[in-house]
């Protein structure tokens, strides 16, 4: 008898009908069983796309929505987990971000200001007369470059001016610099970045420099501070369009010494309206202080050719900026912030 019942079981969970079911479940391509890598990979796909798409609905603000924090946080995960480096994934992510950047781009500038992340610590400030790139660089991961030069092209051509901070590949990229002196636009660097490229404007000094740049639209005003990363020239840059629109780009400025001056610059320099600094930097609230912006934002999350444990994550720097006396918004790649 148990036999026979056994046998009548069988034949129903084995019914053509529950064969069909099987079937039809493992040419399911969201059945994953037995194959875990693909699962993983399957998941941060539709994980890099909702971040995308939350990143996009809910564009920078001053402070930290919890929205955002949720979206940036979740990109930490992804990032910090070397089994998602140059997937597929990954870069159509990644140029998502930055063509919605240049779409951006393309309108007009019609009042106030503009600010761009490209990556890592590449940002463009945009007023109605100038256009000025800080640190743009194509980036690179295990080899492998991250944003194509079609799309990086396109970025230089909507520039007048790119200003490099120090001698470190993922502030300096050397095919970006061709592309501004192909174009016949100025590039300003320190002298240790490409020192026998006489094309480069080089300048360095102990001391605060002030020069004056003449671009198709206007001029701008630039004081350049003589910052360090260690031992290391970190040129910042404090620039003020014909708007009377100034943006501070302080690179990887981290010394110890430095802040010795730094702490009162505001009295030597116009007010800032927009200070970009590296979130890992020496001394942050001191710093912010210091140049006394309008409003702080982040650069150097999530440097992808670093190991995870210097891939800086957002959740970090909120908890940094969190800390801070001023106003401050914290960024992702190819977004952009209206003031």
């Amino acid at each position: 008898m148990k036999r026979l019942l056994l046998c009548a079981l069988v034949a129903a969970i084995l019914s053509p009908a529950a064969l069909r079911a099987q079937e039809k479940n493992a040419a399911d391509r969201s059945a994953f069983w037995g194959n875990e890598d693909i699962y993983l990979h399957k998941q941060a796909e539709a994980m890099f796309d909702l971040i995308d798409r939350t990143l996009t609905e809910n564009p920078p603000v001053e402070g930290a929505p919890l929205v955002r924090k949720l979206a940036l946080y979740n990109l930490d995960a992804l990032l910090h987990e070397t089994r998602y480096d140059n997937t597929e994934a990954f870069r159509k992510f990644l140029d998502s971000r930055v063509g919605k950047t240049i779409a951006e781009m393309t309108a007009p500038v019609k009042r106030g200001l503009e600010i761009y992340k490209i990556y890592n610590d590449g940002f463009v400030a945009r007023t109605r007369s100038a256009t000025i790139a800080f640190d743009v660089v194509r980036g690179s991961c295990k080899g492998q470059r991250l944003i194509p030069d079609s799309l990086i092209r396109r970025i230089v051509d909507k520039c007048d001016v790119l200003f490099i901070t120090h001698n470190h590949g993922d502030h300096g990229d050397p095919a970006v610099v061709k592309m501004f002196l192909d174009a016949g636009k100025p590039v300003v660097a320190p002298t240790e970045f490409m020192p026998e490229n006489d094309r480069i404007t080089h300048i360095r000094s102990e001391r605060i420099v002030d020069e004056e740049l003449t671009l198709p639209d206007g001029k701008l005003r630039v004081k350049i501070l003589p910052g360090h990363q260690g031992e290391m020239m970190n040129n910042i840059y404090v620039v003020t369009t014909d708007e009377n629109k100034t943006f501070a780009h302080v690179g990887d400025q981290y010394n110890a010494e430095d802040m010795e001056w730094i702490v009162d610059i505001n009295k030597h320099i116009p007010r800032v309206d927009v200070l970009t600094v590296n979130c890992w930097t020496h001394r942050m609230n001191d710093l912010v202080n210091g140049f006394a912006p309008k409003i702080t934002i982040t650069g150097h999350e999530n440097e992808m050719g670093h190991t995870i444990d210097h891939r800086e994550a957002f959740w970090l720097t909120f908890r940094k900026m969190e800390k801070v006396d001023r106003k401050y918004a914290v960024m992702g790649w190819g977004e952009r912030l209206a003031m």
